[in-house]
């Protein structure tokens, strides 16, 4: 139980309404998108760098541990804080602090939501890279924190590709600024790309420097079936290794194509096994031309049907197919695992038929769908019950699924973290020295371990 004194404490450095309490006002902040809960003590709000300086200093001096959140999106756990805790929520830190489109960067809080971002940029014909699936709702710190990203990030990649500079508190309450406000900058060791990713255990972000880029005037979009998983497999190694990189390039197997036609009649044509969705973006033009080459290209590889969007419309509706899914799985099984693990593309036939093998061995059904390009899948695990998803046949599954992954040379998370959920797992990615050596660089973030206790690493 956190003494009543260092409440007292918190609301006598912060305004009276950025302090909750009462069970009843913290209960919300207690959980994130894995669905466990533990109870603050109290929550937190900040909105300016001073506030977070003296709530980290406070409890720096007092072993209190903070768990830090933006809206809760995550799905490993990772804000969800440890008994006796308190949470600081940075969802009132929201200001776009400047667009400068001459030097191409963006600088932000950290609460900024990632699509009222994208729509300020819009303004401008500009856009920031990442573009994770919750950007309606998940904010640029959360982005940073977990290093997510989205379909983009096959051409425009991850946060940790676009950002130039970031400032946060360390775990002493010290204020630190990393990074440049340029494209070129190799001064001291590269703690930007460090911090980015590291799910709040190392610092509390206060402010992000974002390279942002022009947008594309226009998109092509295809959908390619196949009657075989290798068909679909060597599609996506031939389009990841010509030359017009795609923008997007997604991939669904055959039981989202089974939920898909349940959804949308007919969508996919019997005996489809699988599909791959195409978006290429650029200045129209020439996106014509290059479409050409890439339907060229595509035709000479075996597949079953190519269909090409001509209009915003069309483009939509496929889109809409694929965004159907997340709905779809919670018609087939109430409960489920949702894993994001990756692999190199040239390993993705076999990784899927693994996949497979599997949910026959422990009659688990298994979704999979995902960013192809970049060997990023989510893979799905589907459950009538609590209890069959809490069984020892389920953990024994996600076990065998994350051996089979780093077999083939992959990793047991894409984007999604470690957090809570996968952090037994941490131990069969990376070996015990280097885990040593990532403990060491907390404890010179972070000395006491109160950030983000008992996560990530």
């Amino acid at each position: 139980m956190l003494d009543k004194k260092h409440i007292k404490y918190f609301k006598k450095i912060l305004p009276v309404d950025f302090v909750l309490s009462e069970e009843g006002d913290c209960w919300a902040y207690g959980y994130d998108n894995s669905k466990m809960h533990v109870m603050p003590e109290c929550v937190l709000f900040a909105d300016s760098k001073a506030q977070i300086k003296d709530i980290v200093r406070y409890c720096f001096e007092n072993t209190i541990p903070i768990t830090t959140r933006g809206r809760g999106t995550g799905n490993t756990g990772g804000s969800v804080p440890i008994e006796n805790s308190v949470v600081l929520s940075l969802e009132k830190m929201n200001k776009i602090i400047d667009i400068d489109i001459s030097n191409r960067l963006a600088v932000v809080q950290p609460g900024v939501i990632n699509k009222t971002l994208q729509d300020e940029l819009q303004k401008e014909n500009f856009f920031w890279g990442p573009d994770p699936s919750s950007q309606d709702y998940s904010t640029i710190g959360g982005n940073i924190a977990n290093n997510s990203a989205g379909p983009r990030a096959i051409k425009y990649g991850t946060p940790r590709d676009n950002i130039l500079g970031l400032e946060f508190i360390s775990g002493t309450g010290e204020i630190h600024k990393t990074g440049v406000k340029t494209s070129k900058g190799v001064v001291g060791l590269d703690l930007t790309r460090l911090f980015v990713g590291s799910e709040g255990v190392l610092g509390i972000l206060s402010e992000a420097t974002l390279k942002i880029l022009p947008l594309n005037n226009s998109v092509k979009t295809f959908e390619i079936t196949f009657e075989t998983l290798k068909s679909a497999s060597d599609m996506i190694i031939m389009l990841m290794t010509q030359p017009i990189t795609p923008y997007k390039l997604e991939f669904v197997d055959e039981q989202s194509v089974k939920l898909i036609n349940s959804i949308k009649k007919n969508h996919f044509e019997i005996n489809t096994k699988s599909a791959v969705l195409l978006e290429i973006d650029g200045d129209v033009d020439f996106i014509d031309i290059q479409s050409k080459k890439l339907l060229k290209l595509m035709q000479s590889k075996e597949h079953k049907k190519i269909t090409i969007a001509e209009n915003k419309t069309e483009i939509a509706e496929l889109w809409k197919a694929r965004k159907s899914l997340s709905p779809a799985l919670k018609e087939i099984g109430g409960y489920k695992i949702n894993e994001d693990i990756a692999v190199p593309i040239s390993n993705l036939t076999r990784l899927l038929n693994n996949l497979s093998a599997i949910s026959k061995k422990y009659g688990v059904r298994i979704v999979n769908f995902g960013h192809a390009g970049n060997g990023n899948i989510h893979v799905n695990l589907i459950f009538d019950t609590i209890k069959e998803k809490n069984s020892e046949n389920s953990k024994n599954c996600l076990e065998e699924i994350f051996d089979s992954v780093l077999d083939l040379n992959g990793t047991i998370s894409g984007e999604h973290g470690i957090g809570i959920i996968k952090k037994s797992f941490l131990e069969k990615e990376v070996d015990k020295i280097t885990l040593d050596l990532m403990n060491n660089i907390k404890k010179q973030f972070d000395p006491k371990k109160i950030l983000n206790p008992n996560k990530s690493i």
